[in-house]
């Protein structure tokens, strides 16, 4: 079997401390993959600009694939493949927020990226959700799913990094200035919470420019509690999370919540809105809020007392299990052609 791998240059091989989550999907399924079959790389993109864009899909619209089994889009992209002979397209559906939001993509490249979903062979869902709205859009042909996998440093012994003494911390990774992450609403309730011994520290890119962003500032200028501490290194990312009483994760919905579980696997406890939707398999055991925060009391119990169940759920989220289940999918999509 020999797949062909293709996403953005950016994903492959950009500042991984920039990239996305479908950034660090991409690299971990080709590092494994390649350990494990045939699999080359396609970098085809670049997002630098409209005419890099169109370049990119014009150099994928006219390479030879017929030497593939297997094409693999690790995520929708606007790219239609002249298939010969036997060649199975197989697509990551990673969420279908493209569609819904003011930050998403432009109608045209809307349209194409769901051509990239109903076009394929098969679709690999990275959770139960998706697969549903996968299907709800009327794509009647197989879809997988598989959970991303959490890197197994993050189930390293426990190094916890208590550095302010009495002081308990909130903290929050991810896109600072994402309308869908919804992070001033989860400012809006940690203000509710009259401690002066905790913080909130928000981790993670932004445009400074953003109308978001500067909400977000003003608040922090107003409530010394909250902080603002820029993206996240990679190689500092573990020690980060340790750092952390607790994850509060203020998100409006997500694909999978691949920090959920890096956060559990670290046995931290994890703080989501009751009205997120978040696949069920990942925020089984998270503590679901309305509009208030519980006590930092019952925080701090929750997470001495299901620290390591919270490491033991999250461990099942193995890349090993996900690269297996990917070979799965694969030989499984080939054998329905014979």
């Amino acid at each position: 079997m020999k797949v062909l791998l293709i996403a953005s240059m950016e994903d492959f091989s950009g500042d991984i401390s920039k990239v996305t989550g479908i950034g660090r999907y991409t690299r971990e399924v080709y590092k494994r993959l390649k350990k494990e079959i045939n699999a080359e790389q396609y970098p085809l993109f670049e997002r630098s600009s409209a005419i890099s864009l169109f370049t990119g899909i014009l150099k994928g619209f006219f390479r030879d694939y017929s030497n593939y089994d297997i094409i693999h889009l690790l995520a929708p992209k606007p790219f239609f493949p002249i298939r010969k002979g036997k060649i199975k397209w197989i697509t990551t559906a990673h969420d279908l927020f493209f569609l819904k939001y003011r930050d998403s993509k432009p109608p045209l490249i809307q349209r194409v990226y769901l051509e990239s979903i109903m076009s394929s062979d098969a679709v690999i869902a990275v959770s139960s959700l998706i697969k549903d709205e996968v299907k709800k859009l009327g794509y009647k042909r197989r879809i997988f799913v598989v959970n991303p996998g959490v890197s197994e440093e993050f189930f390293t012994p426990l190094k916890r990094n208590k550095g302010e003494g009495k002081v308990i911390k909130l903290g929050y990774i991810g896109k600072l200035d994402s309308e869908r992450k919804d992070v001033i609403r989860g400012i809006e309730v940690f203000k509710k919470l009259r401690d002066r011994n905790v913080v909130f520290e928000l981790w993670g890119n932004y445009n400074p420019r953003s109308e978001v962003f500067k909400k977000i500032m003003e608040e922090s200028e107003k409530d010394k509690r909250i902080r603002i501490m820029g993206p996240a290194p990679d190689d500092k990312i573990i020690e980060i999370y340790d750092s952390f009483d607790a994850f509060f994760f203020p998100t409006k919905e997500e694909g999978f919540g691949l920090p959920i579980v890096e956060a559990q696997a670290r046995g931290i406890p994890v703080i989501v809105f009751k009205d997120a939707r978040i696949p069920q398999e990942v925020c089984k055991y998270c503590l679901k809020i309305e509009d208030e925060l519980p006590s930092l009391d019952n925080i701090l119990s929750f997470g001495e007392k299901y620290g390591e169940k919270l490491r033991e759920y999250a461990s099942k989220f193995s890349w090993g299990n996900s690269i297996k289940e990917i070979i799965n999918a694969y030989n499984s999509l080939l054998q329905s052609s014979h």
